[in-house]
């Protein structure tokens, strides 16, 4: 009986042996399976891709933001050219403008003073000298009369038919008569000793500066009229194509 249970025993302790150990070796495996595999699924893991992507997007971006960049970098320096460009085309411009001013500023002072000139191309001697004979022939002549007689005058010396300076027409022989009768003397010492105040002798003056200045027209019956091609003036000339005052012209 003793026997009995002593190898009851001793089966019931081997099989609880065995079931003791074959828990151990599944676990044992278990670990070796897991210890096996661990490195794997670190190597596979999800974030590992995870971080790699996010390098390739991180390097995109910047690759992206590197170009943005560049581009903007090469529009603002196209734009720096532009306006640089713009700048010295406008400065161009500019100076081109200035240039043009002062050869307009130029030519106008130029033609100034030719017109200058043109106006007091005459001598003091020869204003003097005009003045007189005018005031001799038509001093008490309306002023378009006083006109009218140094107009021709002043065509005498531009024809070939008579002297071609103002002493020389006025001094040529038999053609005016206060220089034979000593009038015109008279009003020269007047004009020297300078007694030409009066209304009479302001006019005469005026119109002398008039015609020695290139006047050749006078207002007749309300209307500008030419006298470039009249050369004689008396009180009874025959043929006269104009008269103005006391005196008739041709």
């Amino acid at each position: 009986m003793k026997l009995k249970k002593f190898a009851a025993l001793v089966l019931m302790f081997t099989a609880a042996s065995g079931l003791a150990m074959k828990p151990a070796s599944m676990v044992t495996a278990v670990a070796s399976e897991v210890v096996s595999e661990g490195p794997a699924i670190e190597a596979d893991n999800t974030p590992s891709y995870t971080d790699i992507n996010t390098t390739a997007n991180t390097d995109t971006a910047s690759n992206t933001d590197t170009t943005v960049n560049t581009d903007v970098a090469e529009g603002e320096n196209t734009n720096t050219i532009n306006n640089t460009s713009s700048n010295t085309d406008t400065s161009d411009s500019n100076s081109k403008n200035k240039v043009n001013k002062n050869k307009k500023k130029s030519k106008a002072k130029t033609k100034k003073k030719a017109k200058k000139k043109s106006v007091n191309s005459y001598s003091k001697a020869d204003l003097r000298l005009m003045s007189s004979i005018i005031n001799c022939e038509a001093g008490i002549e309306p002023y378009q009369g006083k006109l009218a007689v140094g107009i021709v005058v002043m065509n005498r010396i531009k024809s070939k038919s008579f002297p071609n300076t103002l002493r020389g027409v006025i001094y040529q022989r038999g053609q005016f008569s206060p220089v034979r009768n000593g009038s015109l003397n008279r009003r020269l010492s007047e004009y020297d000793s300078g007694r030409i105040k009066s209304k009479q002798w302001k006019t005469c003056i005026k119109a002398a500066k008039k015609v020695l200045s290139g006047q050749r027209t006078i207002l007749y019956r309300g209307k500008e009229k030419k006298m470039n091609n009249f050369y004689f003036f008396s009180v009874g000339l025959s043929g006269a194509r104009l008269r103005l005052g006391g005196h008739k012209f041709k």
